[in-house]
């Protein structure tokens, strides 16, 4: 039973990912528009995106600190990096230097993106038959 929770909770993390950066890729395209139609401060950008619905999975966003930038979502630590850098950069640039950093970002996770789907794909049921697998062998090997 505990390797059939093992192998649903591997394809849960896997599918979190996948989630993650697709929301992330919204978050570029929410910045861009605030950035290039109401420049506002860094912090009511910050603000406005944490009461965004379509990017609840992005929970740094709701507890952000401008002070301490330390950011870890489910995504690889390269991922992870790459958004560290991003919010370092808000703020402290010129409003095109920012879009043109989100740009180099959104390309970036779109290629993530990508690479977590696919893996999804690949491995999501590869994990649940073998849990089930696993589940069906520690049955047999009990009776």
């Amino acid at each position: 039973m505990s390797s059939i929770i093992a192998g649903f909770s591997f394809a849960y993390k896997l599918r979190r990912k996948c989630i993650v950066s697709k929301e992330l890729l919204e978050m570029c395209d929410l910045m861009a528009i605030e950035l290039n139609y109401s420049v506002s401060e860094s912090s009511k950008i910050i603000k406005r995106l944490s009461n965004e619905p379509s990017l609840s999975n992005l929970l740094f966003l709701k507890d952000f600190n401008f002070e301490n930038i330390n950011i870890s979502t489910e995504l690889n630590d390269v991922d992870n990096e790459r958004i560290n850098s991003l919010f370092k950069n808000i703020g402290k640039v010129d409003v095109n230097s920012m879009l043109e950093l989100l740009s180099t970002f959104k390309i970036n996770m779109i290629e993530s993106n990508r690479n977590y789907e696919e893996y999804y794909k690949t491995h999501s049921r590869l994990y649940i038959a073998y849990a089930v697998f696993g589940g069906i062998v520690v049955s047999l090997v009990l009776i």
